[in-house]
């Protein structure tokens, strides 16, 4: 049976001790100044500013090669708009964030270069930033297959369901391996 070609982003689906995601994650704001729309399952990087009140941090969508702070699981309803479920370019809006430094997650691979194999579990490699889906909201990101070179995610296994296997847009599950909580103090 072929993989489905169905981007989504980064799922979270566990902790690295084994625990279960039980759904929390940090409150973050996207603040107006950036230009870039947010989707759920988006990685973000930390912009080095936050809320007006200084309660939240601010966050954009992380692209190839960044340090990734977290991944955007869900957005604060927007009241103006209740059917918009991502985040408009150049508008301010709060989400909500796992952090990567202790969580796992699910991706799909883009395959553009050759599908990856078993043998690549424990490699890492880098991200591509796809256009999200402005009806759904899902995120466009995926693992970079042919990024051999790419640090940002670790390949832990193949996510194991009945409808996923081996081989084109396979979905694996990963470790952000380029957490800007990792402590190293170079901070945004």
């Amino acid at each position: 049976m072929a993989n489905a070609d169905t981007p989504f982003g980064f799922k979270p689906v566990s902790m690295l001790d084994g625990s279960p995601y039980n759904g929390g994650g940090m409150e973050c704001t996207i603040l107006a100044a950036d230009g870039t729309a947010t989707f759920i399952g988006d990685a973000v990087k930390l912009s080095g500013a936050a809320s007006a009140d200084g309660t939240k941090p601010s966050v954009v969508q992380a692209a190839a090669g960044d340090e990734i702070f977290g991944v955007v699981v869900s957005f604060k309803a927007n009241p103006t708009n209740l059917e918009n479920q991502y985040r408009l370019a150049s508008t301010d809006r709060d989400c909500l964030v796992v952090p990567a430094l202790d969580a796992l997650f699910e991706i799909q691979e883009d395959s553009d270069g050759g599908a990856l194999a078993a043998t690549d579990v424990g490699g890492t490699f880098g991200i591509i930033v796809g256009a999200g889906d402005t009806a759904t909201g899902i995120s466009g990101m995926e693992l970079d297959s042919s990024d051999t070179v790419g640090t940002e995610v670790q390949i832990l296994g193949l996510a194991a369901r009945p409808d996923n296997e081996v081989g084109v847009n396979a979905n694996w599950i990963v470790r952000i391996n380029t957490s800007s909580l990792r402590g190293d103090g170079t901070g945004v």
